[in-house]
């Protein structure tokens, strides 16, 4: 499969809009918010917006589109009346990407505020099951994305994914996105050579290569394993310039959809992607010269 790298693009003015921004920053996929990431409240899809969306998709040859769902969700808050709006939110995403035909939807698993990890996993599994229920006949494949491991956030080991996956009665629509900031964070060392085929190893062991649906390309702010969740530009963080060379080489990683969520701004996107095409052509030549800018979509 052909290598996919792109970035979290805008949906300013409208999400039918994002695929020609993602295109001329040279994106091959692009992730989006389909809403106000941090809000409960957002305007209606309509039948035209999600047709004009698919048609721009097509047109501009985004590979692959990821949603990444609100911040606001936490799908193991032991708080009910948090958890049935999470739930709502939820169900809110996934039926937006059904009409818009978006493949993937990113999410955070969740925090269990105190109640224990192994509370958590049942919980989220628990909630999952009961949104596949609502969509028996939604594409829409459901990505766990791992998390650094910030309070008492669930999904910072292969393993907590693991449990997780294994209480849901449908895995097969479920996948995991691999952020790289993220896992550096949560304690394994993709820096290295040596730890990065450690990772992959133990990745493969856990839960399997074939689990693996995207990854969010970030260098990180902070050292190995801090669990803190500071994203940097690429190769000018801890992690490094080599392992990015080794994602976009690595048979194992390297056909996986890629997104940018660095601090980069969307010139400085359009430089980092073209430097990880270039690295994937064994040409990677100097970082490219980026002003970093406040994250933001």
């Amino acid at each position: 499969m052909d290598l996919r790298i792109g970035c979290h693009v805008s949906t300013s003015g409208g999400v039918q809009k994002s695929p020609q921004r993602g295109a001329e920053l040279g994106a091959r996929c692009m992730q989006v918010f389909t809403r106000n990431q941090m809000s409960w409240n957002h305007k209606p899809l309509t039948d035209g917006e999600a047709a004009a969306f698919r048609t721009a998709v097509a047109k501009h040859r985004m590979g692959t589109v990821m949603s990444h769902d609100s911040y606001l969700v936490n799908l193991c808050s032991p708080d009910p009346d948090k958890h049935e709006k999470s739930v709502e939110g939820f169900c809110a995403e996934v039926e937006r990407c059904t009409r818009l035909g978006i493949p993937l939807l990113n999410f955070h698993p969740g925090a269990h505020m105190g109640k224990g990890a192994a509370w958590g996993i049942q919980t989220i599994a628990s909630t999952l099951n009961g949104v596949c229920e609502r969509f028996p006949d939604s594409p829409v494949k459901l990505v766990l994305e791992t998390v650094a491991g910030q309070g008492s956030t669930v999904g910072r080991t292969f393993a907590e994914l693991r449990d997780i996956l294994a209480g849901v009665h449908q895995p097969e629509r479920f996948g995991i996105c691999v952020d790289t900031a993220h896992v550096f964070a949560a304690g394994y060392d993709i820096a290295t050579e040596a730890g990065w085929q450690k990772t992959w190893e133990e990745f493969d062991r856990v839960l399997g290569l074939g689990v693996l649906a995207a990854f969010h390309v970030n260098d990180s702010k902070v050292p190995l394993g801090s669990n803190v969740d500071r994203h940097a530009l690429i190769g000018r963080g801890h992690i490094g310039p080599a392992a990015f060379i080794r994602l976009v080489t690595d048979p194992r990683t390297r056909h996986v959809p890629m997104f940018l969520e660095t601090p980069a701004g969307n010139a400085g996107y359009a430089k980092e992607i073209a430097w990880l095409y270039a690295a994937a052509q064994g040409e990677p030549g100097d970082l490219p010269e980026i002003a970093e800018q406040k994250r933001g979509y």
